[in-house]
């Protein structure tokens, strides 16, 4: 940054003086401008093809080609003979451009094969007397470009984009020689910028830089799994301004002939489409259309890029379109922007306007016209050149027109253009809006005299924007001539302005913003634009560093795409047609651990599997990991018997139609007509009833015959529709009634499942405990009984509930309503008088879905402490939040071993744990473990562990991750969501929702201690490294030695008691330590420490009242069995898994130091070892057989009932959870230990 002083010494000569030296220095460089060129699309090309393709480049004052080479495609070879040969005759120049993407990476001996066979060509591109040679990625292979580069001498400028300008510098110990960027299109609706530019200008420090212009990116190409729109209204434009100003050694467009992405601005062969081979399915249609008036203008443009000015002889205009608004049809599954990049998706009429843009070159100022269909409007100029002669640009919108196009240009009274396009239509091919646009124009009129732009040496930035914060700074000092590329986007350049008189003083940043705007205060505050809320003394300065783009840090997605979004989005991945992001902020970039061929099972997924899979987390509902290959078992859905809500899921049509017209009489989509109902209609018209087809098959019938009819529903049926005359099917055809009416009746498919658990009592009988009373009834032979018939259920919920008699009087009103079913038909009812006419009273009852187990599962997060899993954390030593860490170093207790236990042996360790959580204020009990020493004595080992920040002070200090790991939300899921630590939640709230979940240091050292000096492994097998003698251990325990190495802000650590614990975490070392959902953590704790993984009895209690139709019982059973599996979900997750692996690796890091240290613990390393992968497989078989059994007794006790057709209304739901839990059994798995580097 430039300091006030610097200011105050330069006049505006030296400024002057100063660009004038920095272009010479590029004029000795060579400022060049390349072309992309596909080579894959060249199998047909003729002669001809060659010749034409290099004069029209030349004609654009291009200077090469970069030939995009893809690995072992069949027409390279005599492509890049015949590209050479025709190069070479016409005097143009040409470059390799290696594609390491397209057909997987080239050995470098392959590479070095095709330079140096071609590099002698006179045709071939030099730099600095070296053979340029470039890539599209392939920074895997970095290092063979030592190798290369070696051989060949060869001048390397790769792109490497998928790094970032820093690491792609850095690669391979910098063999780079200068780097291209591939950012060659907008973020969203936004115009271009060029901070990704100057971050690879700052980051290449002098080395060449090869700046990306495109003037469009559009692909639809299924096959190739690419689907995506950038903006590009302004693109073509806006990149060649950026150019003169950020004066980078290399220009390269995207692209050539790169029909696909829709890029292209050279010439349209029909030969040469082969990205939309019809019969490769790879694409819907073929939508590229002609650009070549993106090259109209280019020779204008190169020639003052490259010699800082150009001369302007003919004048005319270069314009282009979309012919097909932007929303005339459906998006056919585009979207703008795409996550394969890791960027944010858009829906692609959101990014884009619907307006003709043009640009004039001319040399005074102009008037546009353009016309749609014959009506007019003006274009609006948004750019004008300095000075009046250059590059004018701007636009006219749609306005709903469509039609021919046609634009005038007129400067003064001289027609400069007059140029037609094609017509913007709203036909849309197979249904779906295109995206690519066209573009014409020509320079027809010659100028009055030649006449030369501005030198770019005498101009200065004279308007500019900046992102977010940095825009009301930026504009007022890029008018003023200061535009730092590091700060500020520059959009036009000339003439410097008058500077302001100075203002002396002092500024900085204000507090909260970053270092970029040091040089912008001092610049605009010394020429008085000051900007209060930026720019500040220096004794309220604060400076932070740098903010990157914001991106997705969270996401959420339906059904089987839950688990996918919620870790997808994350880490930057948020597919719009899959996801919805819930945040956005820094990206929290996961790199792929391994390869994978995942593609889904449920649907296009837009990359979500693969994406997923490649980085350790790949649920086999959604995935398939063999791509296909494999005919895997997939996880069943979960059956669910769906209540059907007739009253809105049927309809009547309300006119009457012709019945036998198929097209009058058609339902809406996904209905189907069940009856009709001929009513005031005549002849063969009528009104259709028509229902969902998802409540197919449905008995349906007018019910009610005679003069009087007396329709009436019967039990089990709703009652849908009333009328004078029905229609079919019907129980007395379609006759008019004299008096009453008929009723359309349809049967509630679900009415059995809900009524298998109620009764009616008999006389005088009352309902049990364990049922609920829904109905009562009069019964004509309990006179005698002083109360009721009673309907009783045991479900929980009720299965029916509001339950009320019908009918009054002569009982001509007793039909239940469109939202209730039939329970029972009786001529009394209850408590009252007999109906007339011999008709009957309903029982009418509101169904409850909940009954069938479809129902709210327990919530995620914890209500109470009496929830199962929501009670203190028996073995935490976190601290109280208000705690000091000078007080809170140790914790002298976690869990208690009693003294020696009734039923303490020889042959090992036998030990009841007792929880030792005590009131804060309390000093906790110290804890004391029991070993056997070579000559079978009992050794006592006191045990002291490291305490450790609570929940909601975790963040106090940096350290550790803000994730909040819990259990997925719904009944029976074992999947893991995270969500991101409420910053602005209290530390009460925190805690009462999520524990710090400490690695299980408490249940693991006192195991390993045993284990040392026993060698009994936890799963009964003995130790290959044979034992350490317990008096061993006894004396160097806790004994004092030189400090251990410093661990986080933990210091003065002197015993290997310490040394080993402080790896679990503690207060001055953080970053092992986790947030976790207290249920979940709790699991964890019952499942490791060796306790039943939940209480039996209330095992037992569920599972007997869910075989009642207990619904909540049922999903309280299935959940906990589910959490167990959400456990090793969890401890496997790849947001969790490289913390558990430095955990483990740390501990036996942490054991061969001991080793060292103390020759009696020579083989504790190999010993830790040993003992942590028994000790995962352990708890994960413990956890399997547990699963196993909870599983397999509900399955059996389910079968029984069924086949005694006793079945509860939720017995479909509960062998639906059964068998998908089942299925997840394989997530049970030990953690893998981290991989050897």
């Amino acid at each position: 940054m430039i300091s006030v002083d610097c200011f105050r010494g330069l006049t505006m000569n030296l400024l002057f003086l100063l660009l004038t030296v920095l272009s010479w220095a590029n004029g000795v460089l060579g400022r060049a401008v390349f072309a992309h060129f596909m080579v894959g699309n060249t199998e047909h090309y003729s002669g001809s093809d060659w010749i034409d393709d290099i004069k029209l480049a030349q004609e654009a004052h291009i200077d090469a080609f970069a030939l995009n080479m893809a690995k072992g495609e069949p027409m390279n070879a005599k492509a890049i003979a015949d590209a050479f040969s025709n190069a070479e005759a016409l005097g143009f120049k040409l470059f390799f451009s290696f594609d390491y993407a397209g057909r997987g990476p080239f050995s470098k001996d392959e590479v070095m094969s095709w330079i140096n066979r071609y590099a002698p060509s006179s045709a071939y591109f030099r730099h600095q007397g070296k053979p340029f040679v470039s890539t599209f990625e392939g920074p895997d292979q970095a290092e063979d470009w030592h190798d290369i580069k070696a051989v060949t001498n060869c001048f390397f400028v790769p792109d490497w984009s998928s790094l970032g300008a820093g690491p792609a510098v850095r690669a391979a110990g910098g063999v780079a020689d200068g780097l291209f960027s591939w950012a060659g299109w907008p973020w969203g609706a936004q115009d271009m910028e060029t901070y990704v530019d100057a971050s690879y200008m700052e980051a290449l420090g002098g080395k060449p830089y090869m700046m990306p212009v495109s003037p469009w990116f559009y692909t639809n190409l299924p096959g190739y799994g690419k689907n995506w729109l950038w903006r590009g209204d302004h693109l073509w434009y806006d990149r060649w301004i950026q150019f003169n100003t950020l004066l980078p050694e290399f220009v390269q467009i995207i692209s050539w002939n790169d029909y696909g992405e829709s890029h292209h601005i050279g010439p349209v062969r029909d030969h040469a489409l082969v990205a939309f081979d019809q019969g490769s399915g790879k694409a819907p249609y073929l939508y590229s259309l002609d650009h070549h008036g993106w090259r109209v203008l280019l020779p204008f443009a190169i020639d003052r890029y490259k010699n800082n000015k150009a001369v302007v002889t003919f004048e005319g205009v270069s314009f282009w379109y979309r012919p097909t608004p932007k929303q005339a049809c459906g998006t056919g599954g585009t979207t703008g922007n795409t996550v394969s990049q890791l960027q944010m998706e858009f829906q692609p009429y959101d990014i884009v306007d619907d307006a003709v843009f043009f640009t004039v070159l001319a040399t005074e100022s102009v008037k546009v016209t353009v016309s749609i269909g014959g009506a007019e409007s003006q274009g609006v100029l948004r750019d004008l050149p300095d000075g009046g002669i250059g590059l004018y640009h701007g636009s006219a919108p749609f306005n709903g027109r469509t039609g021919d196009v046609k634009i005038t240009v007129w400067r003064k009274d001289v027609l400069i253009a007059d140029q037609s396009g094609p017509a913007i239509k709203n036909d849309c091919r197979n249904g779906m809006t295109g995206f690519d646009a066209w573009a014409g124009g020509r320079l027809t009129s010659k100028a009055s005299r030649p006449v030369s732009t501005p030198s770019l040496a005498d101009e200065v930035c004279v308007r500019g924007t900046g992102a977010n914060d940095f825009d009301v700074i930026c504009r007022a000092t890029c008018y003023l001539g200061y535009c730092p590329r590091s700060a500020c986007v520059c959009r036009a350049t000339g003439a410097q302005v008058k500077l302001p008189p100075e203002v002396p003083g002092q500024v900085f940043p204000a507090e909260g913003l970053n270092s970029n705007y040091i040089g912008l205060c001092n610049f605009a505050c010394l020429y008085g634009a000051c900007f209060s809320s930026y720019c500040v003394s220096p004794d309220r300065a604060d400076r932070v560093a740098f903010q990157p783009p914001l991106l997705h840090t969270s996401g959420t997605g339906d059904g089987d795409w839950s688990v996918l979004c919620n870790f997808a989005c994350r880490h930057g991945f948020c597919p719009i047609a899959r996801c919805k992001c819930t945040s956005q902020g820094p990206l929290s970039l996961l790199n792929p651990t391994q390869q994978t061929k995942a593609v889904s099972r449920v649907g296009e997924d837009h990359g979500l599997c693969a994406f997923a899979c490649s980085r350790g987390l790949c649920p086999k509902q959604a995935c398939d990991a063999s791509g296909g290959e494999q005919q895997e078992q997939t996880n069943p859905p979960v059956d669910q018997i769906e209540m059907p809500h007739l009253d809105r899921d049927c309809y009547m049509f309300p006119e009457c139609v012709d019945l036998d017209n198929p097209q009058a009489s058609s339902c809406i989509k996904g209905h189907t007509r069940v009856s009709f109902d001929r009513g005031s209609c005549s002849g063969r018209y009528g009104r259709p009833i028509c229902c969902k087809n998802t409540l197919l098959p449905m008995p349906c019938t007018w019910r009610g015959g005679g003069a009087d009819c007396n329709g009436q529903c019967h039990k089990g049926e709703v009652t849908l529709f009333e009328s004078q005359t029905g229609g079919d099917p019907g129980e007395s055809g379609d006759g008019a009634c004299n008096r009453g009416h008929k009723t359309f009746c349809c049967e509630l498919k679900v009415f059995k499942e809900l009524t298998s658990q109620c009764r009616w009592t008999e006389c005088s009988g009352e309902c049990m405990s364990d049922e609920s009373l829904v109905a009562q009834r009069t019964e004509n032979s309990c006179l005698l009984s002083p109360t009721p018939l009673k309907y009783c259920c045991k479900n929980h919920p009720p299965p029916l509930t509001d339950c009320h008699w019908v009918g009054q009087g002569d009982c001509a009103d007793n039909n239940c309503n469109n939202k209730e079913v039939t329970l029972l038909l009786d001529s009394v009812g209850l408590l009252g008088g007999p109906c007339a006419w011999w008709r009957k009273k309903a029982l009418c009852c509101t169904p409850e879905e909940a009954v069938l187990g479809n129902g709210q599962c327990p919530a995620p997060y914890c209500t109470s402490e009496e929830e199962e899993g929501c009670g203190p954390d028996e073995r935490g030593s976190d601290e109280p939040e208000d705690c000091q860490d000078d007080e809170c170093e140790h914790d002298e207790l976690r869990r208690q071993v009693m003294a020696v236990p009734r039923d303490f042996s020889l042959a090992g360790l036998a030990f009841e744990e007792r929880s030792l959580l005590e009131a804060r204020a309390k000093k906790r009990r110290s804890f004391e473990v029991y070993l056997i020493d070579l000559l079978m004595a009992v050794i006592t080992i006191r045990i002291e562990a490291r305490r450790y920040p609570g929940s909601g002070s975790l963040h106090d200090q940096p350290g550790a991750s803000d994730n909040v790991f819990q259990q997925g939300a719904g009944c029976g899921n074992p999947d893991v969501l995270v969500t991101k630590r409420d910053p602005k939640a209290s530390k009460a709230a925190i805690g009462e929702d999520v524990d710090t979940e400490h690695n299980p240091d408490l249940q693991y050292i006192p195991e390993f201690l045993r284990f040392i000096s026993s060698g009994d492994l936890p799963n009964g097998k003995k130790s290959v490294f044979g034992r350490i003698d317990a008096k061993d251990i006894e004396k160097h325990w806790t004994k004092k030695l030189a400090a251990f190495p410093k661990s986080g802000n933990s210091q003065t650590i002197y015993t290997p008691q310490d040394w080993l614990f402080e790896q679990f975490g503690s207060t001055g070392n953080r970053k092992p330590l986790l947030l976790c959902e207290k249920k979940l953590n709790n699991m964890k704790g019952n499942m490791f420490g060796g306790n039943d993984l939940v209480d039996d009895n209330k095992m037992t209690r569920w599972h007997r009242s869910a075989l009642a139709g207990d619904v909540p019982a049922q999903n309280e059973f299935f959940n906990a069995v589910a959490r167990a599996i959400a456990v090793w979900n969890y401890l496997n997750h790849p947001d969790v898994l490289p913390t558990v692996q430095d955990n483990r690796q740390n501990l036996f890091d942490a054991a061969r130091l001991i080793a060292q240290r103390v020759p009696e613990f020579a083989t504790m390393e190999v010993l830790m070892m040993e003992f942590d992968d028994a000790w995962y497989e352990h708890a994960a078989e413990r956890t399997r057989v547990w699963v196993d059994e909870m599983l397999d007794e509900m399955r059996r006790d389910l079968a029984e009932l069924i086949l005694a057709g006793r079945a509860p209304p939720n017995a479909a739901v509960m062998l639906g959870l059964v068998t998908s839990l089942s299925s997840r059994r394989g997530d049970i798995r030990p953690p893998p230990r981290k991989k050897k580097p």
